[in-house]
């Protein structure tokens, strides 16, 4: 049996409800957020967004549901991926999350996982004088190995929460989204000032039939300021503002 895959939900019609959903953002405490720039070309593309889908389920020889379009029927859209008859990935739609609000869990995923990579190979607090145990087992859970043995490790675990802790704020704030072809993008994130902070490419890549898996690589980094739009809450009155 194969795995079951969801198909895309309906897009919404204009990014005004993406705005209200930010503007809809309301905490306790004051926050930054915003809207990012987005440069995506869907040239050609336009019909996976006007046109009324099939809703297709298929049991064998893979179990999967997927989208299906009367204009164009050589493609299989599953969830924000567009696959050929064959399975192979030929373009993702946008790497939005299921509310159009920036970003996709599983690229935040896996932009964490690659910082914490980094950390790991420059031997952030000398964690590399920890035994072969700790080592494998922070290996193993950064995916740089593959191994069917089960390590843990008490300063393994507490070495990769700490990575957590110092990271939590990396990827806050979204300053761009810049499509790069059909399966990347360019993402430059920012800090509470509106400046950027950190570059990165993000692509898509095939992994089997109908699957894909998603890489990050950190590029140097470009140089932006963006006006941020701030939500403020005190005293139980919401103020709206611009740094």
């Amino acid at each position: 049996m194969g795995q079951d895959v969801v198909p895309r939900q309906a897009p919404i019609d204009n990014m005004s409800s993406f705005e209200d959903s930010i503007n809809n953002d309301k905490g306790d405490n004051s926050e930054f957020t915003k809207i990012p720039i987005i440069i995506d070309s869907t040239e050609g593309w336009e019909w996976i967004d006007k046109e009324e889908s099939e809703d297709v389920f298929e049991a064998y020889p893979l179990r999967m549901s997927y989208n299906k379009y009367k204009s164009h029927p050589q493609y299989r859209v599953i969830g924000e991926e567009v696959y050929n008859e064959k399975g192979q990935l030929v373009r993702v739609v946008d790497i939005f999350d299921f509310n159009r609000r920036p970003i996709s869990q599983r690229v935040t995923d896996e932009l964490l996982r690659q910082t914490y990579i980094n950390d790991y190979k420059t031997n952030k607090y000398n964690f590399k004088k920890e035994n072969q145990i700790a080592q494998n087992y922070v290996k193993k859970e950064l995916k740089l190995i593959t191994s069917s043995r089960f390590y843990w490790s008490k300063e393994g675990v507490g070495y990769l929460q700490q990575l957590e802790l110092d990271h939590a704020d990396d990827f806050d704030i979204l300053l761009k989204i810049e499509r790069l072809n059909d399966t990347s993008f360019k993402l430059i994130y920012g800090d509470v000032k509106g400046n950027s902070v950190s570059t990165w490419k993000v692509a898509y890549l095939p992994n089997g039939q109908y699957k894909s898996k998603i890489i990050a690589t950190r590029l140097p980094l470009e140089k932006i300021k963006v006006r941020i739009r701030v939500y403020e809450l005190k005293n139980g009155k919401l103020t709206i503002h611009e740094d």
